[in-house]
């Protein structure tokens, strides 16, 4: 079952890990992401959850459930549930260099305030709504994943149900890590950059 398998999983995730989760379910999903989020909480890295298939206020409850006091890591800066307007589309539309510039500017600025690194976690689906961004998906994967900072670390949320095979595969090809049924996999950064 993927609730049992995953605290064990993403236990095994952390800074430095530029990660692709893909997944079937929305239980499964949450099964996986939350602990890997609140092992970030745990270690001291301001986390970022970048909401859109799910409502900011279904996540917060989930954070809730897994007993974290919502309002005190939202005051001291270590968890900030986002859309992806206020992300991935902030520019208006999605640009990768852009992006990625907002990275590593957030990652500076969590290590400011004093926290181990940065923690990001997103619904990709996004992507599915506007065919621009879904063509430079990858690029900006592969990218990212050739910048990746050591602070850095980001599990990238893609729903099997919703993505095309073709896309998933792209998408697991161009990440240095693969977790998809229990299992994960590590790819060389040479091998994630040269994907096509």
């Amino acid at each position: 079952m993927p609730g049992q398998v995953a605290p064990f999983v993403s236990g095994k995730l952390g800074l430095g890990d530029h990660v692709a989760f893909f997944f079937k379910s929305n239980a499964e999903r949450l099964a996986f992401v939350i602990p890997y989020m609140v092992r970030g909480l745990q270690n001291r890295e301001r986390c970022v959850y970048i909401a859109h298939e799910n409502t900011l206020t279904d996540i917060r409850a989930e954070f809730k459930e897994a007993g974290i006091d919502i309002d005190a890591v939202s005051a001291r800066g270590a968890l900030s549930i986002l859309t992806t307007h206020d992300t991935y589309l902030r520019h208006g539309i999605f640009e990768p260099d852009r992006m990625i510039a907002d990275l590593d500017r957030d990652v500076r600025f969590a290590l400011e305030l004093g926290f181990t690194g940065l923690r990001v976690t997103g619904e990709m689906s996004w992507a599915l709504d506007l065919p621009s961004a879904l063509s430079r998906l990858c690029e900006y994967e592969q990218e990212l994943c050739r910048r990746w900072p050591a602070q850095l670390g980001g599990l990238c949320q893609y729903n099997e149900s919703i993505f095309s095979a073709d896309v998933v595969d792209r998408m697991a090809g161009c990440h240095c890590v693969v977790v998809r049924d229990g299992n994960i996999i590590r790819h060389h950064k040479h091998d994630a950059e040269n994907a096509a």
